[in-house]
């Protein structure tokens, strides 16, 4: 038996056990969803609707069982309207409403309008907006971070002027040194970058002489050689001519794709990684500036 054999089936017993056909139905595609491979294979085996019996039968009591809540709520949903007589009050007290009212019967306590709870203020500061997005409260800095906003280095106490400054008059030949070997690397490899450009240019033009040169030489050879000895080494001699221009083309076209995009893309990645390296200068002052204040 098909899949669809047994969800018409499955319906139709339902029915006879007094489903209304379209919860039948409903029931149905809801369980045609759950079915596993176990349960399809179980399916195919059966012949006839006498198989699935017990399973409609089951179908059929839960049905049922999920029915009767539903009536249930819904007959204790149904209120009773109610007039009441209009109560007698005093000079001073008065009804808002005032006159007759009808309310339902319900378990819900009456309001007391004069006792309802006061509005709840907004209160000035919000800790989150609308959208529940937390406000960032304001951080407070210390003050030297402050002076380093403004300045740029943090500043130095009276002990820290000593340190750091006898610090720098010490170093200061082989921080130069060092400087000056930083600077010789950065613009050695600049240059040679910038040189292997202007190569790459120069290689594309001598490739493109020596291609030309030895596809005439090669066909004009070839011809003659056709013409005057024999027409195969002729034919092998342009064969070549043809060979050295593709080789020239290609390593043109390699050349070229060198100078234009592999050789600037090393040359900005360096200019980048010099520009991070001159950012990085004074955070390391700052530090060193930060330790001669902390030394005792």
């Amino acid at each position: 038996m098909n899949i669809d054999t047994f969800s018409a089936g499955l319906i139709q017993s339902l029915t006879a056990r007094g489903i209304d056909r379209l919860t039948a139905s409903e029931y149905t595609r809801t369980l045609i969803r759950t079915l596993t491979e176990e349960d399809l294979r179980e399916i195919a085996g059966y012949r006839t609707g006498e198989d699935f019996t017990a399973l409609s039968e089951s179908m059929a009591k839960l049905i049922r069982e999920k029915a009767v809540p539903k009536a249930t709520a819904r007959s204790d949903m149904d209120t009773k309207v109610i007039r009441t007589p209009p109560q007698p009050t005093d000079a001073g007290t008065h009804h808002p409403l005032g006159g007759n009212m009808e309310h339902t019967r319900t378990s819900l306590p009456p309001v007391h309008l004069e006792k309802a709870a006061p509005a709840r203020k907004i209160p000035d500061e919000m800790e989150h907006t609308k959208v529940g997005v937390p406000v960032q409260e304001k951080e407070e800095h210390p003050l030297w971070k402050e002076e380093v906003t403004r300045q740029g280095f943090v500043p130095l106490t009276s002990r820290g002027k000593a340190v750091f400054w006898t610090t720098v008059i010490l170093t200061l030949p082989l921080t130069a040194t060092f400087c000056a070997l930083l600077l010789f690397i950065f613009v050695l490899c600049f240059l040679t970058v910038c040189a292997l450009i202007a190569a790459s240019f120069l290689l594309i033009g001598g490739e493109v002489v020596a291609g030309t040169a030895g596809f005439l030489v090669g066909v004009i050879y070839g011809i003659i050689q056709i013409c005057t000895t024999s027409a195969g080494i002729g034919i092998y001699e342009i064969g070549l001519g043809i060979i050295c221009a593709g080789a020239a083309l290609a390593l043109g076209v390699l050349t070229y794709y060198l100078a234009t995009r592999g050789l600037p893309y090393i040359l900005r990645q360096e200019l980048l990684f010099g520009r991070y390296f001159l950012r990085q200068v004074k955070p390391m002052i700052n530090r060193w500036r930060e330790g001669c204040n902390s030394e005792r």
